[in-house]
């Protein structure tokens, strides 16, 4: 027997079956983010005074030859509750995120990481992790225990689960596009023109403004790693048919 008008019984259906097939985008429905003036071509001698730092004191960070560098100065990861160091702007509403990474040895720029679980690349995070519970999503390349990978992963009150099949290469292009409660991730080859979908989480929790940005971290002893990249490119988007345009 329902209870309530044709609506109230029709909308509990409806909620009953997107749980079902795992879970609603029942965040808030936002608009295209404002992005003029975020782009980043480091071009410079210095990072940007808009760009904020967190764990500043985990890495050195050096902006030279059209690449921003970041060296991690110990053994840090982005797992759990644990953190590493953060390069980021804040961003409001929907919105995609794109740069050119690449991974090797701070020791020998001519070789990859080679142990361990050493990475760069793009982060989207909530501002109430700092001094809080970790809430983010990240999308990388690097080395992976035994294999090179494009690892992506989200964390949701320090919980932490990720993915990270193997990839051919220590470098590749990297994005993230957020759309309302989903959060996808893209990869490709640097210069390639598809982008891969490389996992698309539902985080409908996230809040509407973002820490979006660059991280790169050493989970290892032998931590030995410079993570660069070329630039960092913003844009709006209104629904996932924007997520693999690149104008």
């Amino acid at each position: 027997m329902f209870f309530g008008d044709k609506s109230t019984w029709v909308g509990a259906i409806a909620l009953v079956s997107c749980l079902a097939l795992g879970g609603c985008d029942t965040g808030p429905k936002l608009s295209p983010a404002e992005v003029t003036g975020l782009n980043d071509e480091f071009d410079g001698g210095s990072l940007g005074a808009e760009w904020k730092v967190v764990n500043a004191d985990t890495v050195k960070i050096a902006v030279q030859a059209g690449e921003l560098s970041m060296v991690p100065l110990r053994n840090v990861v982005w797992y759990h509750a644990a953190q590493g160091p953060l390069v980021y702007k804040t961003v409001t509403g929907n919105f995609r995120v794109s740069t050119v990474a690449r991974t090797r040895k701070a020791s020998n720029p001519t070789l990859p990481p080679d142990v361990g679980y050493q990475f760069g690349g793009l982060m989207a995070r909530a501002p109430s992790s700092d001094g809080g519970k970790q809430d983010h999503v990240f999308n990388v390349v690097g080395y992976r225990g035994e294999h090179l990978s494009v690892e992506t992963k989200t964390t949701k009150q320090d919980q932490s689960f990720v993915q990270g099949p193997p990839w051919p290469s220590p470098d590749a292009e990297l994005r993230i596009c957020r759309v309302n409660g989903r959060v996808y991730m893209y990869k490709r080859p640097i210069g390639g023109k598809a982008w891969e979908e490389a996992w698309m989480v539902k985080r409908p929790d996230l809040p509407g403004t973002l820490q979006v940005g660059l991280i790169a971290y050493s989970y290892t002893d032998a931590f030995d790693l410079r993570a660069t990249f070329e630039s960092v490119t913003f844009a709006p988007v209104t629904s996932m048919d924007d997520c693999t345009k690149d104008m």
